[in-house]
């Protein structure tokens, strides 16, 4: 005959089998991985690379190439999105698309001239600025 297990150990059990299983797919349903939001280094990470001198201020390079169109504090207008909202990473992966003529949106061409002369830490620098 089994003893019966007190309540304390089954209540931990419990936890445990809970905790071990909150990354498990719902039954019936298969797992799919979601793509990285950036493929690269984090915004953050790229402007501490640099020497504290050389790296660029992100309110100057937003206020010079950014403002114009998407607002002083990134609520966008009728024709150009907000950018409040948007991740530092997710920013920071569209300017680099937008820099690569991938860009997509109410005006890419837009945006590839705004991004064209800007290096990696300048769009870095914005993306950290802007970006929540």
């Amino acid at each position: 005959m089994m003893k019966p297990v007190p309540f304390t150990a089954s209540l931990f059990l419990l936890v445990i089998l809970v905790a071990c299983g909150k990354d498990a797919p719902p039954s019936g349903r298969q797992q799919t991985a979601m793509p990285a939001a950036s493929a690269g280094p984090e915004p953050g990470d790229i402007l501490a690379a640099l020497p504290q001198d050389a790296q660029p201020y992100g309110l100057d390079v937003y206020t010079a190439q950014c403002a114009n169109c998407h607002g002083a504090l990134g609520q966008g207008d009728a024709e150009n999105p907000a950018l409040k909202g948007m991740t530092r990473a997710v920013m920071y992966q569209k300017l680099l698309d937008d820099r690569a003529g991938k860009g997509r949106g109410a005006h890419p061409a837009v945006m590839v001239k705004a991004v064209a002369g800007l290096s990696e830490a300048e769009l870095a620098a914005a993306s950290v600025y802007a970006g929540e």
